[in-house]
């Protein structure tokens, strides 16, 4: 159970793996930001994940709610020239969009269903930074309405006990068995 804060932290996590990322965080227009000088400078290639909350909720019952969310990923590739003679050719971008794509897909946060791709562009107006966007899809059901949310405090999750030993004097019947009473059974359950 969970807020959105969790999905987007796994999110970044995930994307973290992909071992060409240098710099995952929350999308807050850093591009356009960083080309008018006024961002902080950042390491590339980068992924920034946004999260497009839906317009319409869904009430499931005891304070949960479910909608599809939109999440698009930012990646930012800086690129100069390959001295191959294809001067402003970025292919290596579409190498981190496979990886991504390879990443992200199916892959399910917390309190999320599978993501799946719904779209995607490339920056055709450019130069040598070059962003390219991956949009996803998935439903995510939102706890924090409902009193049976852990931090709400209300009910408390705990594993049962282990080593629990039941004894049972007598079974009057079992399915295949009827009227053969079996006695002394004990069920041990391992701990």
């Amino acid at each position: 159970m969970a807020g959105i804060k969790q999905p987007i932290q796994d999110l970044m996590n995930r994307l973290r793996e992909i071992p060409e990322l240098q710099y995952v965080r929350v999308w807050n227009n850093q591009i356009q930001s960083r080309k008018q000088g006024q961002h902080y400078d950042y390491p590339t290639p980068a992924a920034f994940v946004e999260v497009i909350n839906s317009p319409v909720w869904e009430e499931i019952g005891m304070g949960f709610q479910g909608a599809d969310l939109g999440v698009t990923i930012h990646l930012e590739h800086e690129y100069y020239d390959a001295q191959d003679g294809t001067f402003e050719q970025d292919l290596i971008v579409f190498d981190l969009r496979d990886k991504i794509v390879a990443k992200l897909s199916l892959y399910e946060a917390t309190a999320c269903g599978p993501l799946v791709k719904t779209g995607e562009s490339q920056s055709y107006d450019h130069d040598n930074v070059y962003e390219y966007t991956i949009d996803f899809a998935c439903h995510f059901i939102d706890s924090k309405g409902s009193p049976y949310d852990p931090d709400a405090g209300k009910f408390i999750d705990k594993t049962p006990p282990t080593g629990l030993q039941v004894v049972v004097n007598e079974v009057n019947s079992i399915v295949g068995r009827e009227n053969t009473p079996i006695h002394d059974i004990t069920f041990k359950i391992p701990q």
